[in-house]
């Protein structure tokens, strides 16, 4: 039978995992030289693809510091902060025809804020559907 501390450490690991090759693939396919959205396209959803996109990377890192033991707001608020700068970084480095644009940024910080949000929406729903099993006595 394994210990709890080495069952929460492979969901450490999984999770880590998990979330790395999810920001690595994001990471490539921003400096890929294609253009996924037509230019000047006004139902272009460019927008809601940014905001989807590091809203689930603010999931996965706050899950990540989470399951690690981190379970507080400063920590959700570096992770968003985090996130706002490597945006920043993609957004700057993307290759032509992409091209850097401050809505792009602001979506993607948006977007890190509403997957934190979603994120302690899901622990408060969890915490208050299921409580903690109390060992019988």
């Amino acid at each position: 039978m394994e210990s709890a501390g080495r069952r929460s450490w492979k969901l450490v690991a999984v999770l880590a995992i998990f979330a790395a090759g999810y920001w690595l693939a994001m990471f490539v396919a921003t400096h890929l030289p294609i253009r996924t959205t037509p230019v000047g396209d006004p139902y272009s959803l460019d927008k809601l693809e940014h905001l989807t996109a590091f809203a689930a990377l603010a999931a996965l890192l706050n899950a990540v510091a989470a399951a690690i033991g981190f379970r507080s707001w400063k920590v959700s608020a570096a992770i968003v902060f985090l996130i706002g700068l490597y945006a920043l970084v993609d957004e700057s480095t993307q290759v032509s025809p992409r091209s850097p644009e401050v809505l792009d940024w602001l979506a993607d910080i948006f977007g890190a804020i509403l997957g934190t949000a979603f994120f302690w929406l899901v622990v408060h729903f969890r915490a208050t559907s299921w409580p903690a099993q109390r060992p019988a006595e």
